[in-house]
């Protein structure tokens, strides 16, 4: 594989992330670095994967690129190097200092090699989105007698880890890192310098001289407090080089002309480290402020430099101190002044030293008198620092009148505009939070577990199968991909959380107290990294705990690198493969240790094993054998491309299908898996559950769920899974209309970007897999060729998981020749570049929002959220209409509305330039999935103008980003940009909007399905019309729903039981009221149906094959009949039947074939007890249309009439739902229930006789 060329560039400018300028700025350290090392983390997880793609290059060289199977061990692999004198880095999210304190301790202590050094890179999450604790670093480096390095811009980071070695070589000590979220997700353009490569390294080795070994940096006391006395030495050294090198510096005021009052000095300065510094010059560049104060950069944080601060103090009258989280810059000044300088002058200082407390400086305040500073919780970002250091400024008396108004109080109305949450709040806006990816291992797992969790909890069913009593189940949280069972739904199988590998530690604090059985999730990641010490901490405590290894082959949660049990290492290196059992069976010892490897997948047999060893005693230990779902996905695609190349074409491809008309909406898919494969769709029959192509694995979870209640064990809740598989003969052909993409018109733009120092800002907001990473790289890598300055920031956190993610880019037009402004840094007379230096978008100042999932579009609106982004005056926004569905949607808990959102986004965004429509509609139809509409999306907003580069850099963009489908790409780029042309060049297919509509596709349908088809069609208008001259002032909504259930029932039995049901509907329409819109009749003309309309075996073999939904599924798998194609069903039905007493349900996968001889055996229903529960509440319904007051007691009566709304599912999913309605509505009538659900036989036989509607036989599902 070709080598990045950015990473081999030895000068100019190039645009790289923040983790790549990490491993950039590695191989530019002078004299090479050795090692690279540590364990992947968020934010810090990209480093290891960019060693990844550069695995050529580091191998050549013999730089030494490896993951530790955990952080202690990369530290320590770090100490071993500097006996040879080798530099090197190690890596981990900050979590993961605390796990390598103990070896960072004694290595720092013995000092690093003169020659070597030791750089320790420490991935910070200030707004703590992605961390689990709200960890500062910084604080464990000071205990462990760090120096603390926290670099700023883009640049900084890149160059500042050779200047880290510098600092390390001075004195021998570690240097702690600091790369924050900000800086690891996000990137820039930068200058870049040669690369170097070490001597020794592993293509050149050396024998090493034992003798020559300096024994002293062996710690163990006295050597240990000897070491200590020399570390003010060794600070003293480090500080004057970190002087020396840049790294802490004054940058003077340089508009000397401000009159400031008696005292020349400026009354305010500010010290700044990390991103504290680029926002403050972001915040003033904004202000108009830049130059006015001078800036103390710290960017060693840790010693502090007090001569540079007491040098500093003369410069301003108040010093602030800029800083993200606690106060640590701050107190470092404040306890060191006092230890280094006189008493008096420490006093004076310390008395003019803000941070995270402001001077109060209105005219009536007290000179001691102190207001809120820096927050020292979350993050900062440009906007939430510009609000506390506007007023700050404005109630600066000592400042010129002109300074403390004009754009500081145009800023100011700004954000008060956009941040007003108590007029402007947008409505709607439901959390989106992470669930595992479609096809993950994981939620056959869960899915199992919850299930098995609630039949432990039952009495009757612990009383039945074990002979005891309910088990109550304990889960301890683990840290992986299953971390995410803390959400919806599957919150109750993680109940505490204490870190990586302890979840069975946590449990053995309480197991000598309680009877719960318990189970901890462990991914084979985290058994590598420490979880082996769990289970032998568990076998040696004698836990009753049963541990569940999720081997899925991979370090999923931070984006699938290696571990011990992968074939290959970081840089694709064959080693050894460590197996998980044979460790596991070797940890027994004597211990009667239960172990057993199976496939989670395997539903009925995972169950039963995981009900057998959590309820034995003692440590047990389950192994769920499944590749992880991406992973696995890749590789089929990669298969997939094999196959398309040789034939040109994909002969066969499965997908699985849910047949709306079958589904019963019940959720027993959704509330056991929540995958995002599935979506809720609208349809004539209310709101069902469908497979959402792009989404889609075809992994099957959703249909291997299983439900246990009063009636049934283990029971498949639907019948409306399938599984499709397209045949298909030659090659596609393209059936759409051309759309004439060759000749598109260049835009007018709409931003002027042709002075020095204008800015364009975007916004991109989606969820996790609709592409949001790629459309920014693409325009990122346009930007940095047409000669912008490029600033990006991003949110990936649980990006692949569903969660919601952000990518803010900037592009700035520098001056000609300034390469120095553009690398981010300072120009040569010291002064700040007056040019935004941050990729953070201020409140209110994105020129574009484009909003590819509509939701989180809304939430960068948001008054209540961080981004605000949006201005009316300034702010474009491009949305995608579509409905993506969110956990809590898919449960059924909560919902929002598109269109709704979209009026309210534009309500915070210039209408006039934005752009509205359900895109992913469009991609799906015309490129075959909805991953294109990223790029159809900027297609739309360049073509509007909106986008400040040309189409060729575009076109270069994606062809550089996206190498393996870029033509797709272009093409959906070129479609977005027709869109934009010309909005209605896509219409819809027509579909029937009236009920005479329905009714002429309706009778074609006779006329082409049914012998004697004509005559079906002729009895089916007659009764329509019939209905309708009946009810004549129906709303036509109603009327459409009317005919359409009409046909249903003739389709289900005959045109005598259509006519019985509407003369039911009619005799509540002649007693309903028109003031209230005929909602009782309405109420009927479902409801009715649906009860009538019983899915039983005859019914659902119908449905599953008749005419209507083979077209639909011909349209939607783009299935060219005329060409070859074909389809093939294989479908997971569970028939059951019932012969007297006698139960029978068949497990089978059934062909279309078998089902069309089955729709026609309606004989079936005449068999006494076919159905019988269903049929008697049928009957139970049709009664309570006779009893019904639409006079007394119109609500009621509505309520009363609505109630089979709620019985959904199949068969034992349906019948406790029955159970429930009947009981409530019985009791809301003022009355007991005349009889049990079931009908008893000689009621059964009396309704046969009697009831209009007995002749139907039907039934309840399969």
């Amino acid at each position: 594989m070709a080598i990045d060329p950015r990473f081999l560039a030895d000068s100019g400018r190039e645009i790289f992330t923040g983790n790549e300028l990490l491993v950039k700025g590695a191989l530019e350290v002078e004299g090479g670095v050795h090692l690279l090392t540590g364990y992947p983390g968020s934010p810090i997880a990209g480093f290891f994967d960019c060693m990844g793609s550069i695995s050529e290059l580091l191998k050549s060289k013999g730089v030494r690129a490896y993951q530790a199977n955990n952080e202690a061990l990369g530290a320590a692999a770090v100490n071993g190097a500097q006996m040879a004198g080798c530099r090197g880095i190690v890596a981990f999210k900050s979590v993961g200092t605390h796990v390598a304190a103990d070896a960072l301790a004694l290595g720092n202590m013995a000092g690093a090699h003169p020659d070597g050094g030791a750089v320790v890179i420490s991935g910070e999450d200030p707004w703590c989105d992605s961390t689990q604790v709200p960890a500062d670093s910084r604080f464990l480096f000071e205990h462990l007698r760090m120096p603390v390095v926290e670099p700023g811009t883009p640049q900084e980071l890149k160059d500042w880890i050779n200047l880290s070695f510098k600092l390390s070589q001075a004195a021998g000590l570690y240097i702690g890192y600091i790369v924050t979220v900000a800086h690891a997700d996000g990137g820039g353009t930068v200058e870049c310098h040669p690369n170097q490569f070490p001597q020794i390294n592993t293509n050149q080795r050396i024998a090493l001289d034992t003798a020559q070994i300096d024994l002293d940096k062996v710690l163990l006391p006295p050597r240990t407090w000897q070491h200590e006395l020399k570390t003010p030495e060794r600070f003293a050294a480090t500080i004057v080089r970190a002087r020396e090198l840049g790294i802490n510096r004054i940058i003077p005021a340089q508009n000397n002309q401000q009159p400031f009052g008696s005292d020349s000095r400026p009354p305010l300065g500010f010290i700044v480290t990390g991103m504290g510094g680029p926002y403050l010059e972001h915040v003033l560049a904004d202000l108009g402020l830049s130059g006015v104060f001078p800036i103390l950069k710290m960017g060693m944080s840790y010693p502090i430099d007090t001569q540079l601060v007491a040098e500093f103090s003369r410069h301003c009258k108040r010093m602030i101190v800029v800083e993200e989280r606690r106060s640590f810059l701050e107190k470092n000044i404040r306890d060191a002044i006092f230890h280094d300088l006189p008493h008096e002058q420490a006093a004076d200082i310390a008395s003019r030293l803000f941070g995270k407390r402001f001077p109060k400086l209105e005219r009536n305040a007290g000179e001691d008198e102190t207001v809120d500073g820096i927050p020292e919780v979350r993050g900062l970002n440009v906007s939430v620092l510009a609000q506390k250091l506007i007023p700050l400024i404005r109630n600066t008396q000592e400042l010129p009148e002109h300074l403390r108004n004009g754009r500081l109080t145009a800023e100011w109305d700004l954000i008060r505009s956009v941040s007003k949450p108590k007029l402007n709040v947008i409505s709607g806006i439901v959390p989106r939070t992470p669930t595992f990816c479609p096809g993950c291992p994981h939620r056959d797992s869960s899915a199992t577990l919850l299930e098995l969790r609630e039949n432990l909890r039952n009495p009757e069913y612990m009383k039945r199968h074990h002979n005891r009593g309910p088990v109550d189940l304990v889960a301890h949280g683990d840290t992986g991909c299953y971390t995410m069972l803390m959400f919806a739904p599957t919150e109750q199988l993680m109940h505490n959380y204490s870190g990586m590998g302890l979840g069975a530690g946590t449990g053995s604090g309480i197991d000598p107290f309680i009877t719960n059985k318990q189970i901890v999730f462990m991914g084979d990641g985290t058994f590598f990294h420490s979880g082996q010490v769990a289970i032998s901490n568990a076998i040696k405590a004698n836990q009753d705990i049963c541990f569940i290894i999720l081997e899925n082959k991979t370090t999923a949660m931070t984006g699938h690198q290696e571990h011990a049990g992968t074939e290959e290492d970081l840089l694709g290196n064959r080693h050894y493969i460590q197996d998980i059992e044979q460790i596991v069976r070797g940890m027994a010892g004597t211990a009667p240790l239960k172990i057993i490897k199976l496939r989670p997948d395997d539903r009925e047999n995972y169950y039963k094993t995981l009900e057998s060893m959590i309820l034995a005693d003692g440590v047990k230990v389950v192994i769920a054998d499944k590749e992880c779902g991406i992973t696995r996905h890749r590789t089929e695609l990669r298969e997939e491309r094999k196959i398309i190349k040789k034939h040109g074409y994909l002969p066969r491809k499965t997908h699985m299908n849910v047949t709306p008309e079958v589904c019963e909406n019940c959720l027993e898919c959704t509330k056991q898996t929540a995958c995002p494969g599935l979506v809720r769709i609208d349809t004539d029959y209310g709101r069902k559950i469908d497979t959402d192509l792009t989404w889609c694995v075809n992994d099957g979870a959703c249909e291997r769920v299983r439900v246990t209640n009063e009636y049934g064990e283990h029971v498949k809740p639907c019948p409306s899974f399938e599984q499709v598989t397209i045949v298909r003969k030659k090659r596609r052909r393209y059936l759409l209309p051309h759309m004439a993409l060759d000749k598109l018109p260049e835009p007018q733009r709409v931003h002027d970007m042709s002075k020095p120092g204008s800015a364009w800002r975007v916004h991109m907001a989606g969820v996790g897999g609709m592409g949001i990473g790629v459309v920014g790289a693409i325009l990122v890598r346009a930007g940095h060729k047409e000669g912008y300055r490029v600033l990006f920031q991003d949110k990936k956190g649980l990006a692949i998981r569903n969660g919601g993610v952000y990518s803010q880019i900037t592009f700035v037009k520098d001056e000609a020749g300034s390469a120095q402004q553009a690398a981010g840094g300072d120009t040569a007379d010291g002064s700040t570049a007056h040019y935004p230096s941050t990729g953070n978008i201020p409140y209110g100042k994105a020129d574009l929002l484009l909003g590819i999932d509509i939701l989180e579009g809304a939430r960068a609106v948001d008054p209540r959220e961080p981004f605000r982004v949006g201005s009316k005056q300034k702010t474009a926004a491009v949305l995608n209409l579509h409905k993506q569905a969110t956990v809590y949607h898919l449960l059924g808990r909560q919902d929002f509305d598109p269109e709704k959102l979209r009026e309210e986004i534009l309500e915070h965004c210039n209408e006039s330039l934005s752009y509205a429509k359900n895109l992913s509609e469009i991609c799906e139809q015309r490129l075959g999935s909805k991953q294109f509409v990223n790029i159809m999306m900027l297609g739309v907003a360049y073509q509007l103008g909106l986008v400040p580069v040309s189409a060729h850099a575009i076109a270069w963009a994606i062809k550089d980003t996206i190498r393996r489908e870029h033509r797709k790409n272009i093409k959906a780029f070129n479609i977005g940009r027709k869109l934009a042309l010309e909005p209605g060049v896509l219409p819809r297919k027509p579909q029937a909007e009236t009920w005479e509509q329905l009714v002429t596709n309706k009778a074609r349908i006779f006329k082409k399905t049914r012998l004697r088809g004509r005559t079906w069609a002729m009895r089916y208008e007659q009764l329509v019309h019939w209905a309708m001259k009946q009810m004549r002032d129906l709303p036509e909504g109603a009327k459409y729903d009317l005919a359409l259930r009409i046909y249903d029932l003739i389709q289900y039995e005959d045109h005598r039981l259509a006519k019985r049901y509407i003369e039911r509907v009619r005799s509540m329409y002649r007693h309903d009221n028109p003031a209230r819109g005929y909602a009782a009749t309405i109420a009927v003309i479902w409801n009715l149906a649906k009860v009538m309309l019983i899915k039983d075996e005859v019914y659902v073999s119908y449905l599953l094959t008749r005419y209507e939904k083979k077209q639909r599924d011909i349209a939607k798998y783009h299935v060219d009949v005329a060409n070859g194609d074909r389809i093939i069903y294989r479908h997971h039905t569970n028939p059951e039947f019932t012969i007297g007493r006698w139960r029978f349900r068949l497990r089978i996968t059934t062909r279309d074939w078998q089902l069309k001889i089955v729709r026609h055996m309606k004989w079936w229903r005449r068999i006494p007890g076919w159905h019988r529960r269903e049929v008697a509440f049928r009957d139970w319904y049709i009664g309570l249309l006779d009893r019904v007051n639409l006079i007394d007691d119109y609500e009621q009566a509505l309520r009363v009439l609505q109630c089979p709304e709620e019985v959904t599912g199949y068969r034992e999913i349906r019948y406790p739902k029955m159970d429930r309605v009947r009981e409530r509505v019985e009791a809301d009538l003022g009355r007991r229930s005349e009889g049990p659900v079931e009908a008893s036989p000689a009621s059964a036989g009396r309704e046969a006789s009697t009831s209009a509607v007995a002749a139907t036989q039907s039934g309840g599902g399969q």
